[in-house]
């Protein structure tokens, strides 16, 4: 199992999601839900119940080695979260995903954790390869993406979802020996 120790960036700090997080993450969530929800799976149900269960589920799913979530600390106040699920271990697999809190975008703090999440998935994680996913109608995840070396491989239809409506996404990846900006 891969060590739960938090990431110093910058500006910021990752650390592993704990059911201690709840509070803070479910007060960042809730003021960001209008953003979030049509593009996250689970925004349009969210509520600090939801919130409460993740940060336990996210405990049990990195001692599994099947995710690994952290959440952004800019000054000690949670403004976002990001984490690698690990989509087939055997295969070395992992998609990246991510968002920040309303009115905290547009610096490149997400950029930041993203670089840091990416060395952490191919040093701690031995992934060769990471994904990621972004709505064609989401230009700012798109934007971080590319800003992080990812090369845009497709669009999938209907390939991801938030709450029951499926939207049109493209599809990054990233490649171990992928040079990175």
């Amino acid at each position: 199992m891969i060590e739960r120790l938090a990431i110093e960036t910058d500006r910021l700090r990752l650390e592993p999601v704990e059911p201690g997080h709840t509070d803070p993450l479910w007060e960042a969530t809730e003021v960001s839900l209008e953003e979030l929800r049509p593009w996250l799976v689970w925004a349009p149900t969210a509520t600090r119940e939801s919130t409460a269960a993740f940060t336990a589920e996210a405990v049990r799913d990195w001692e599994e080695g099947i995710a690994h979530q952290f959440v952004l600390l800019e000054r000690g106040e949670v403004i976002g979260a990001i984490g690698i699920d690990v989509l087939r271990p055997i295969h070395r697999l992992g998609e990246l995903g991510y968002w920040i809190r309303t009115g905290r975008s547009g610096r490149g703090r997400m950029t930041e954790a993203g670089r840091a999440m990416v060395d952490f998935g191919f040093s701690s994680l031995d992934l060769y390869r990471i994904e990621l996913r972004a709505g064609i109608e989401n230009p700012a995840s798109q934007r971080v993406a590319e800003k992080l070396g990812f090369r845009r491989e497709g669009r999938l239809r209907h390939g991801c979802r938030s709450g029951e409506r499926p939207y049109d996404c493209f599809l990054f990846g990233l490649l171990t020996a992928d040079p990175r900006p």
